[in-house]
């Protein structure tokens, strides 16, 4: 119940796995991240499967500056080094729907106060942007 957006600021290549959101998951939870640099696409190779390593064949989606990916958060997708001079920037946005409950007592999103486990995702940092009712009003 949730899509990841990435916004690209500058031009660049984002590399997307497209059969990892089909079941490249632990019980459900994303694979972890394993390379805090977000810039070795390969480091993801050590926590596969030998199965899931046979079909790691990422797929370059070129982005052009202002360009935005959606894709399923468990869709594994990066970006390799940047080995050019220029500062790679970019924005990601998670969008969950209405009515998502926590599923820890800890801290969501680093600066916020913890949502406890169970209870609605909401408030000032979790804001609704899209509500259907919003569309009805209106026609």
């Amino acid at each position: 119940r949730s899509v990841r957006v990435c916004v690209r600021v500058c031009a660049c290549i984002l590399m997307v796995v497209p059969v990892s959101v089909f079941s490249w998951h632990r019980d459900g939870n994303p694979l972890p991240i394993t390379d805090d640099t977000f810039g070795n696409m390969e480091s993801i190779q050590t926590v596969l499967t030998q199965e899931e390593k046979d079909s790691f064949h990422p797929v370059p989606s070129r982005l052009k500056k202002g360009e935005a990916s959606f894709h399923h958060p468990l869709t594994v997708h990066g970006s390799y080094s940047n080995r050019s001079p220029f500062a790679r920037r970019a924005c990601v946005v998670n969008y969950i729907a209405d009515g998502v409950k926590s599923d820890t007592n800890d801290v969501l999103l680093s600066g916020t106060d913890p949502i406890a486990k169970g209870a609605p995702v909401k408030g000032r940092f979790f804001p609704i942007v899209f509500d259907p009712k919003w569309a009805q009003a209106t026609s």
